[in-house]
């Protein structure tokens, strides 16, 4: 399914199989930080008011857990499920009684619930520093680099031991700083978060890395 940001309209890939029996869980927008809610499309539906509507399921055995399908290509994904901009996202069916799961955006990249682009392949590219040569690929939605204990090292005395995330959701792409000592840096601009672009450039410590996307046949 495809969600959308009601704040900035940003739209992303989202594996529905995820929510499992919740109503709904939220999530926070990586371009601009706010709130997204993504309701459960099982319990969210509702009949069309000229149909009757179905006798209640029986109570379903349960079942062992099974690894989710891959999701769809972009393409396919769109044509199954149109989203117009500036859609909001289905209204929950009803109360129940049942507790609102909240996901924060950490949360929601370690669960799995977002998943990585299929056509388009990420990697970050150290041009100058001790590792420079060193090309490293990116496999998760979001990649923490740092001196030591995190998924990309650098062995780099000015770089903290969590320096910076990161976090790819759909065709976004931010490097967020993670409170680091010395800061990381886009051209001139210490920043906090950034958006990154194909083939542009930041520094951590003494290394300079350079973000590629790949696209995928």
């Amino acid at each position: 399914m495809i969600v959308v940001c009601p704040s900035c309209q940003s739209r992303y890939r989202f594996d529905e199989t995820k929510l499992g029996d919740r109503p709904k869980v939220k999530t926070r927008c990586a371009k601009c930080g706010g709130t997204i809610e993504i309701h459960n499309p099982i319990s969210s539906a509702t009949m069309p008011p000229d149909m009757p509507a179905p006798p209640p399921p029986p109570t379903p055995t349960p079942q062992p857990l099974t690894p989710a399908p891959p999701p769809a290509p972009e393409a396919q994904r769109t044509q199954e499920t149109p989203v117009q901009p500036g859609a909001a996202a289905a209204p929950s069916g009803g109360g129940g009684g049942t507790a609102e799961a909240t996901v924060a955006g950490g949360d929601a990249h370690q669960m799995g619930l977002l998943q990585l682009p299929t056509d388009r392949r990420f990697s970050l590219a150290v041009i100058q520093g001790a590792a420079t040569g060193q090309i490293f690929q990116i496999t998760k939605t979001r990649t923490v680099i740092g001196r030591s204990g995190t998924d990309i090292n650098l062995d780099d005395p000015e770089a903290s031991r969590q320096h910076a995330a990161l976090e790819i959701v759909g065709d976004i792409a931010v490097l967020r700083d993670l409170g680091s000592t010395n800061g990381t840096w886009i051209e001139l601009d210490r920043i906090e978060q950034h958006q990154l672009a194909n083939q542009q450039e930041f520094r951590i410590g003494s290394h300079v890395l350079m973000f590629i996307v790949t696209e995928v046949d």
